[in-house]
């Protein structure tokens, strides 16, 4: 829950400093840290995807293993 209030809070912190952006604003060390956090919330996201990802190929892999154990053992009988 608190990781929700959170990216919500960075969310809206950055569509202000993008808009700052937009209108050629000068950014504030604030303005950038807001960025940063951003940038960081993505890298979480897709490194959470990349993880999903892998432990459904492991799965896959394991489940192709143990379906070629069984045949190998089917054979032999």
């Amino acid at each position: 829950m608190v990781e929700s209030v959170v990216a919500s809070v960075v969310d809206k912190a950055l569509e202000a400093v993008l808009r700052k952006v937009g209108e050629g604003r000068k950014l504030s060390t604030e303005d950038l840290v807001v960025l940063m956090l951003g940038l960081f919330q993505e890298i979480r996201k897709d490194i959470t995807e990349t993880n999903k990802r892998i432990d459904n190929l492991y799965d896959l892999l394991g489940k192709i293993y143990q379906t070629l154990i069984k045949q190998e053992t089917t054979q032999r009988q």
